[in-house]
């Protein structure tokens, strides 16, 4: 992700396992900025959320600004999905931040 200068502002890559013995998933953010692993569904938080229609989790990222991150993946589709990101400092009252909307391309 790049600011409107072009400037990179995020890079990284996540990675999704799914622990059949304990039946969750884990996801790990990768910073490729500075070579730092986030835990995105520590069980200290509650792990991943999952209802009809969206995935939620809640991690601390030491890169940001504020104390707690709630990422919440919704309108999923095979051609899109939306990312809200919200932020606290006590996980009590979120406010947005992000939201970004990303839809697939022809190219597979």
């Amino acid at each position: 992700m790049t600011n409107s200068s072009g400037e990179v502002l995020v890079l990284g890559m996540n990675f999704r396992v799914y622990d059949s013995a304990k039946q969750r998933w884990n996801i790990k953010w990768l910073n490729a900025l500075d070579g730092t692993w986030v835990d995105l569904t520590s069980p200290e938080f509650g792990g991943a959320h999952f209802d009809d229609n969206s995935v939620t989790y809640v991690f601390k990222d030491p890169a940001a600004a504020w104390a707690y991150t709630r990422a919440t993946y919704t309108s999923v589709s095979r051609e899109h999905f939306r990312w809200l990101g919200e932020k606290s400092e006590d996980r009590n009252t979120w406010s947005e931040f992000m939201v970004i909307d990303c839809h697939r391309t022809g190219e597979v």
